[in-house]
């Protein structure tokens, strides 16, 4: 595996992982909800022009991910960049649904991603 489906399927796992594990996986100088779906934005970016690599029930569930965070960005919607909203909010746990899925689609493991990003 490339080094950009590497750190793809951490984007992947992160966003999948539960929030207590969301929080810890990124540095406290950061704002950590932005960085689970810039992460994974930047790597999807990436990989999403193979299409061939992925199933098509794989390329709709990535479609979806990113379409749900879409819905929850932007200035109106501030208040689902916040930890404790991250924590509690059901728009996050859907994603962390749908990333489980894709894992699942793609054939990846459901399992935490390590802490520090290689």
């Amino acid at each position: 595996m490339d080094y950009s489906m590497v750190r793809f399927r951490w984007s992947l796992q992160a966003l999948a992982a539960p929030a207590e594990i969301q929080l810890q996986l990124f540095p406290d100088f950061e704002w950590k909800v932005d960085e689970l779906a810039i992460e994974f934005d930047q790597w999807y970016q990436v990989i999403k022009r193979r299409r061939t690599l992925f199933t098509v029930k794989a390329r709709k569930l990535l479609e979806d991910l990113n379409k749900k965070l879409d819905e929850i960005s932007g200035p109106d919607n501030s208040r689902f960049w916040m930890e404790e909203t991250l924590k509690t909010d059901s728009a996050w746990e859907a994603i962390r649904d749908l990333a489980r899925l894709a894992l699942n689609a793609m054939g990846w493991p459901i399992e935490n991603p390590m802490l520090e990003r290689s």
